[in-house]
């Protein structure tokens, strides 16, 4: 089916004729030619039309042969969706999301399968039995990478909590020698999450060996606008530690007013367990 006929298909469903279903994005004459295929809309237009009509992308895309921009928003959908429901403890999304993708026709859909079935195995509480079949494969996904580049980086980023500490750190030693002094502004970000990742992993098994090499390259990096989130978990982990070796209540009061700032910038899901973490860990 093509996006004009799929177009047309939903609209008649909702009962729209093509002025309202098109109304202050497309000229309904330039409408009309896209229902008939002698027009390309724009991805922009596409998925502002789907917005203004409740159409859920996943439902309108998963129904078609996806090619080149459509494919390429398509998975820029999944990746930013995915992650949202993830950092919102949201199993059920991440589960539709799964069901969405199995049916779609994207390209490398074994890939963005696993990927999934990853969250889906962090997103597991401590009494689930995990499923190594998946960790694994996710773990020699990113070792068959042979150089810390992007991909390997964002990869090994979001399924840390797969490796035992001391492969974490290797990993990590290698990405910060790389990326350390790196102009790549997308690198240094992921680099940061992934120091924050390795102070979560190593003060929750209660080992401070390499708690202030990780700190201490955190702070290395500049300061800008982008690496806030991160910088400021950097801090939280860095008063926490200082509490743990001086037992200074001045440091629990920081971590308590960057919890603090979390939940006020909307981030309360996040503000939770980290407030979770601290008193787990004071």
């Amino acid at each position: 089916m093509t996006i004009g006929e799929l177009l047309k298909e939903y609209r008649l469903k909702k009962g729209l004729t093509q002025k309202q279903f098109a109304d202050g994005i497309v000229s309904t004459s330039y409408y009309s030619k896209v229902e008939k295929n002698e027009h390309r809309i724009t991805v922009e237009d596409l998925v502002t039309i789907l917005e203004h009509n409740d159409i859920a992308m996943w439902s309108f895309f998963r129904k078609l042969s996806l090619k080149g921009d459509f494919q390429h928003e398509y998975i820029i959908k999944l990746e930013n969706d995915v992650l949202d429901a993830y950092y919102h403890s949201d199993k059920k999304k991440v589960e539709e999301i799964r069901e969405d993708v199995e049916e779609s026709t994207v390209s490398n859909k074994d890939e963005y399968l696993l990927t999934i079935d990853g969250w889906l195995e962090i997103l597991k509480k401590d009494d689930e039995e995990p499923n190594l079949e998946v960790r694994n494969a996710l773990k020699d996904k990113i070792f068959n990478i042979p150089d810390i580049n992007k991909d390997k980086l964002n990869l090994f980023c979001n399924f840390m909590e797969f490796y035992d500490l001391e492969s974490n750190v290797m990993i990590t030693k290698n990405a910060i020698n790389k990326f350390i002094d790196s102009n790549d502004t997308e690198s240094q970000e992921v680099l940061l999450a992934i120091m924050d990742n390795l102070l979560y992993l190593s003060i929750k098994e209660n080992n401070f060996n390499y708690v202030n090499y990780i700190i201490s390259n955190a702070e290395k990096l500049p300061l800008k606008p982008q690496f806030y989130f991160y910088q400021n978990i950097i801090s939280f982990y860095k008063h926490l530690t200082n509490y743990h070796f001086n037992d200074n209540k001045d440091d629990i009061d920081v971590c308590r007013a960057i919890i603090k700032s979390m939940k006020l910038t909307g981030m309360k899901s996040y503000g939770t367990e980290l407030e979770e973490f601290l008193n787990n860990h004071i």
